[in-house]
């Protein structure tokens, strides 16, 4: 059966070039698209690729619903602009079969009107993603406030226990209360990592050159005296650079090593190498260690919010870091990846888009 988009095809004779795939084309299109079921409740039929990636959803989940379903009316009637406005518009042309700007009324070869298609004000999405991305933001800030109060109170508690009962306390309470400040300490990591990951995909991007070798050196400096004692060989690649938000690029980057020393934790001499290669044209940086590596088979959760692939007390932390990770790689347009074995360490890849 024909897609709504392609309608009825001709055979094409044997001498003739392939058709164009029409379909493929359309879904292509940089505009904000998306074509409707001419009929009151104006069914979602398809949409474009850039408007999928805009509203950060699926064709499979839209398909089949309507329009003012994925998009709520907003208040105020039909005389605002926004989606009211769209819904106005859009019954405008079911009852006239005259075009806006917004919207083209699409019929079949008897007049019939079948589908309209609508382009989305992308000034009006934009700034409606932005408002609900504040609203996370807030409530996210907020949820971590209200959560960090209880916590410092429980350690409070503990500490104001331990001191006053210091001399009727035997080992077993004492381990007991040491067990209840180290969990206090891990929800804290988690609330922080959570806040991370909510500020890295809603922070405000600012591109500039970047000095990666500088930032390298300077994050891995910071991680040496965190551990004074262990023998690390820490080697940054010269004259490394990137167009990125220099702040969210240290957030990435920082991560990336703290995974590093992490993982290379029981080698007697760990080494951390930070470098970057040409892939026609566009940097390909890597953080390579040799520490105790991961199986590949388990590769798809590693940029999963809270999945760990090791989960040995020795190896703190809260599956938050390389979500993050991946998430700021994705906002600079880029890609990220890894490589390893068990026990042969690991290697990150990852991309920052197209360079200045």
């Amino acid at each position: 059966m024909p897609t709504p988009l392609r309608g009825r095809e001709r055979r094409p004779r044997a001498d003739e070039p392939a058709a164009p795939d029409f379909e493929l084309l359309w879904r292509s299109v940089p505009s904000l698209l998306v074509v409707l079921d001419a009929s009151p409740d104006f069914t979602i039929l398809d949409a474009s690729d850039a408007y999928l990636r805009l509203v950060n959803e699926s064709r499979e989940r839209i398909s089949g619903r309507p329009f003012f379903e994925v998009f709520p009316d907003s208040e105020g009637g039909p005389g605002k602009v926004g989606v009211a406005g769209s819904r106005a518009a859009l019954e405008r042309v079911l009852a006239t079969r005259m075009g806006d700007g917004f919207n083209a009324p699409v019929a079949d070869a008897d007049g019939t009107l079948r589908y309209i298609l609508h382009r989305l004000d992308a000034l009006d999405t934009v700034r409606r993603l932005e408002r609900a991305n504040e609203e996370l933001g807030t409530f996210a800030q907020s949820a971590s406030e209200g959560l960090r109060a209880p916590l410092r109170a429980i350690e409070s508690y503990c500490r104001l226990f331990e001191k006053m009962r210091a001399a009727s306390l035997d080992d077993g309470v004492r381990k007991l209360l040491a067990r209840i400040t180290t969990q206090v300490t891990r929800m804290d990591s988690i609330i922080e990592g959570l806040l991370g990951l909510s500020r890295s995909g809603r922070s405000p991007m600012a591109r500039i050159r970047v000095d990666v070798t500088a930032l390298a050196h300077r994050l891995g400096e910071q991680h040496r005296a965190r551990e004074p004692a262990r023998k690390v060989s820490f080697t940054v690649q010269e004259g490394l650079e990137a167009w990125a938000d220099e702040s969210l690029l240290s957030m990435a980057l920082d991560q990336l090593l703290a995974n590093a020393w992490k993982f290379t934790r029981d080698r007697a001499e760990a080494r951390i190498d930070v470098g970057a290669a040409d892939d026609a044209g566009q940097a390909v940086f890597h953080v390579r260690d040799n520490g105790i590596g991961f199986d590949m088979a388990q590769a798809d959760k590693l940029f999963s919010p809270f999945a760990r692939l090791h989960q040995a007390p020795q190896f703190e932390g809260h599956g938050i870091g390389l979500a993050t990770v991946k998430r700021i790689v994705e906002r600079h347009g880029g890609d990220i990846g890894a490589d390893s074995r068990p026990g042969e360490g690991a290697t990150f890849f990852f991309t920052l888009g197209a360079a200045r």
